[in-house]
């Protein structure tokens, strides 16, 4: 699947292949109405907001629908924190 050139109003800088036969993780998404669901994570985006100096890393599902964010201070920062908590290298990560 194609990397959509923006996630939740950041322009993705890079990404990991959004692969279903490779999942990244697994997540509890709680619903409005009290129920949960198992999210797999097949994709992980790099991206930044027009106003903001920092970068976000993006778990997203096979559809590129973002689940979870987390603030990172720099491009660098969270190419190291996705290595080591998802088990990627860093020639999985591919800028757009």
């Amino acid at each position: 699947m194609i990397v959509p050139a923006h996630l939740d109003g950041a322009k993705v800088i890079m990404y990991v292949d959004n692969d279903v036969n490779r999942p990244i993780a697994r997540m509890l998404y709680e619903e409005d109405n009290g129920s949960s669901k198992e999210i797999i994570i097949t994709g992980l985006a790099l991206a930044k907001y027009d106003d903001s100096n920092d970068y976000y890393l993006f778990l997203c599902d096979k559809n590129w629908e973002v689940y979870q964010d987390f603030d990172m201070g720099s491009i660098e920062e969270a190419l190291h924190s996705s290595i080591a908590s998802f088990e990627l290298n860093k020639s999985d990560w591919k800028y757009v």
